[in-house]
């Protein structure tokens, strides 16, 4: 079957031809935007775009008239979705304007949504967004890229194996001039949860120079100028025990270092790729400590952003829910939020389960 697709917002990330992402483990194979990962799924036939920009809908046809000749471009996104119908809705706008699209796709009857990170960039929305999805029969699935990438995976699985013991720290580095708090940090944030595999208790935060009197509100310009958003350093404590540590400010190395830390191993991914070291000595107590590393490859078909569009597929399809569903998508804007309110508390330890729950009259929890 065929699923009639659209897109709105038409930046790079939801058009480039060969797609620009390159992996440790999948290289440069990897459709890197929406459009590309859409190309490659034989189920999805794209059928419009919208922007408010009209270079970007001439770019847009420029690109893909040529795979999808019937294709169609708006300037109105609600416009769009009324004669247009899709079944799927890529949401793609900057970061702080995903509700209103989202919303509307609902509206206008799409089975299923997948959007761009964060979820939104208020608690208020995020609920909103969360009650929404809830309250209808669609599918919604948000662009956490790495929950579908397969070293993260493997991390993940290995790590829940018992490998390494149980997990009791996760150390993150990100820098250069996208670790931005929304941009960049949030894909670190939701890393944390999805390793942590529990609710977050409290953060301690300090933003970047400059950001001191940031505030708690979102102030950014949609994810584009590195100036308007801090880089941050915090420290989160999750429910079960496990503490995570990032380090990302915007004047260190541009990379993504995770290792994933127990009693008796590390799990360490980077450009590298995906490392496993364990401890060999029984009696760490009176004996050196020996370790063994092993080089870990994981196998895969699909990843990333076309991985994120099939098990959207499939879970419109079965009723089964994605691997990033706006429920836990919903706490990294939590956590994004305890950072703030860390920094603007004197770096004191933040509270998430209080933050979250200071939500308006009307709107449910999560």
């Amino acid at each position: 079957m065929k699923y009639r697709t659209a897109l709105i917002g038409l930046s790079w990330i939801a058009t480039d031809p060969a797609g620009s992402a390159s992996d440790p483990i999948v290289g440069t194979a990897l459709p890197g935007s929406h459009a590309s990962a859409m190309a490659a799924i034989p189920d999805i036939e794209l059928v419009a775009g919208c922007d408010i920009v009209a270079t970007a809908r001439e770019g847009f046809l420029e690109r893909w008239s040529g795979r999808w000749p019937e294709l169609g471009v708006y300037g109105d996104y609600r416009e769009m979705l009324a004669r247009e119908r899709p079944d799927l809705v890529s949401v793609v706008t900057p970061d702080h304007l995903h509700t209103e699209p989202v919303l509307a796709a609902i509206e206008f009857g799409a089975r299923a949504i997948f959007c761009e990170k964060p979820l939104a960039t208020s608690l208020e929305e995020a609920d909103q967004l969360v009650a929404a999805v809830s309250a209808s029969q669609v599918v919604m699935c948000v662009d956490y890229t790495r929950r579908w990438m397969p070293e993260f995976v493997e991390a993940r699985r290995i790590a829940r194996s018992g490998a390494i013991g149980r997990l009791s720290q996760i150390v993150i580095h990100t820098g250069g001039p996208r670790a931005m708090l929304y941009r960049n940090h949030t894909h670190v944030i939701d890393l944390l949860s999805y390793f942590a595999d529990a609710e977050p208790d409290w953060v301690i935060a300090e933003l970047e120079p400059g950001f001191e009197d940031y505030g708690t509100a979102y102030r950014g310009d949609g994810g584009g100028d590195p100036a308007t958003e801090p880089g941050a350093n915090y420290y989160v404590a999750f429910a079960n025990g496990v503490r995570a540590y990032v380090t990302g400010m915007k004047d260190t190395v541009p990379e993504l270092r995770v290792d994933l830390i127990g009693p008796g191993g590390r799990l360490s991914l980077d450009v590298e790729g995906l490392r496993l070291i364990t401890v060999e000595s029984e009696d760490l107590r009176t004996k050196p400590t020996v370790t063994r590393m092993e080089r870990l490859t994981p196998s895969w078909t699909v990843a990333g952003v076309q991985a994120a569009l099939c098990d959207l597929i499939a879970a419109m399809e079965t009723g089964r829910p994605t691997a990033s569903p706006p429920e836990t998508a919903r706490q990294a804007v939590a956590i994004t939020q305890a950072i703030l309110e860390s920094q603007a508390h004197g770096n004191r330890p933040a509270q998430v389960a209080r933050i979250a729950a200071q939500r308006p009259t009307g709107v449910p929890p999560a």
